[in-house]
């Protein structure tokens, strides 16, 4: 899945002041592939996720079960018969952006 940069921007009304700068690092006119784990544009938008997340204390099991996913696919290059971690990823990008 990709995410439009745009789509993030519109979304800001919900940041949190001090995730500002994680989401200037968010290009608006890119689509960030979710599945691209360690990609730029992919890490800009995880940096504004885990941001948002600790700032307002919200998706403690989303950021937990992409962490695991993360540190697996890097790892041993695999998580639950997966590559990527695209639908972890989704997850936490639909909790955190509520």
């Amino acid at each position: 899945m990709k995410v439009e940069g745009e789509h993030i921007h519109k979304s800001s009304k919900t940041v949190s002041p001090k995730c500002e700068k994680f989401l200037s690092a968010i290009t608006r006119k890119k689509k960030i592939d979710l599945d691209a784990v360690g990609s730029q544009s992919n890490n800009n938008l995880l940096n504004f996720l885990h941001c948002q997340c600790r700032t307002q204390k919200i998706c403690k099991d989303a950021e937990k079960s992409y962490s695991k996913c993360h540190s697996s696919v890097m790892g041993t290059g695999s998580y639950a018969s997966k590559k990527n971690c695209g639908e972890e990823l989704e997850k936490l990008f639909a909790c955190a952006m509520m």
